[in-house]
């Protein structure tokens, strides 16, 4: 059900619950579930209107859901943004990692965090903006807060390829693509691409791949996210490279409830790297 509030009658004890909430330029995405019964999930999706921030996005949809506000188990905060840079691990200096985002970023007015990507060879330097961070620090103590892309490279990272083959996930929303290629547990690639038509998707990843070399024989593609914008780029995908599939859906997350398939895949995967 994407419709309705998140009144606290939903969840008889939050403490053994994590939500997970999902702050995008479109749409607030929040998922409850219970760490220890099976279809317990609950997804909620809030629309965001155009002209408002998003901070203010995420405070209308948590005084309107008194759920959100109940003692969870955990809280995951997943900030949908193209503010990020990928970092080598030998930068293992904090203020050097911030200067290096600052020189993609000049100007930047936020405040420049890092996360985690599991993979043996890079981490990443993210904004935030100060009042959307201010809010979740005071509204959600002990709050986990990562950029979008940290939970795809955090779960494929952990997952063993096809033997020594290379691999891409990608991940479609409605109107961009996130693109990570990876060798066994090194980073080659992160990307968040936006496009209009479908068919300018299928260019950013057949490039992405041809820019490392990718075999079409036996380097996989694995689709996530948006149905049908999988299926409408498989067929084409399948003419330039052999194998070409959808990523195995989380059985963990699975049996927490159908609902699961229907949130954004980014968000029901980030808790899955604990």
């Amino acid at each position: 059900m994407l419709d309705g509030t998140l009144d606290k009658d939903l969840v008889a004890d939050a403490s053994i619950c994590n939500m997970l909430v999902r702050v995008g330029i479109e749409r607030v995405d929040v998922v409850v579930y219970s760490i220890v019964s099976d279809n317990s999930l609950i997804y909620r999706s809030f629309p965001v209107a155009s002209a408002v921030s998003r901070v203010k996005a995420l405070e209308s949809v948590v005084y309107d859901n008194p759920l959100m506000l109940c003692d969870f188990r955990r809280v995951y905060i997943v900030i949908d943004t193209n503010d990020y840079v990928v970092v080598p691990a030998e930068v293992n200096d904090t203020d050097d990692a911030s200067r290096i985002f600052l020189a993609l970023h000049p100007g930047y007015d936020g405040t420049v965090e890092r996360a985690d990507t599991a993979t043996r060879n890079a981490f990443m330097m993210f904004g935030i903006e100060r009042e959307l961070q201010g809010f979740i620090g005071r509204t959600f103590v002990g709050a986990v807060v990562m950029p979008h892309m940290a939970p795809l490279m955090r779960y494929f990272a952990s997952k063993p390829g096809r033997g020594n083959s290379r691999r891409m996930v990608c991940n479609f929303r409605r109107s961009s693509v996130d693109v990570v290629m990876l060798d066994g547990n090194s980073l080659l690639q992160a990307n968040t691409f936006l496009f209009s038509n479908t068919m300018d998707a299928v260019y950013y990843i057949l490039a992405s791949r041809s820019r490392h070399g990718l075999d079409p024989y036996n380097d996989e593609i694995l689709l996530t996210g948006d149905q049908n914008i999988r299926e409408e780029v498989t067929p084409v995908l399948r003419k330039y490279v052999s194998r070409v599939m959808p990523s195995i859906f989380p059985p963990q997350m699975f049996r927490a409830g159908k609902d699961a398939m229907r949130a954004p895949f980014d968000l029901i995967v980030t808790p899955l790297c604990e």
